[in-house]
């Protein structure tokens, strides 16, 4: 897919299709990189994304202590 550069002040913009930002998962930010001159774009996953799944996980995985079995 072609896309326009468009000039904003002193640099220069793409405008994304709507179709592309919603396939991609993009919402006010992006991850940007430059590979072998190839810029990619990545959606920025929210900090706190999965941590529900991922603490479960680790809960799931502890040893389970009966009352009173603890030793200080």
């Amino acid at each position: 897919m072609k896309v326009k550069l468009v000039k904003i002040g002193n640099s220069i913009g793409v405008r994304l299709p709507k179709s592309v930002l919603d396939e991609c998962g993009f919402k006010t930010e992006a991850d940007l990189s430059v590979r072998q001159k190839t810029v990619v774009l990545k959606p920025v996953a929210a900090v706190r994304a999965q941590w529900r799944q991922k603490m479960k996980e680790d809960i799931d995985q502890r040893p389970i202590i009966r009352q009173g079995e603890w030793i200080w």
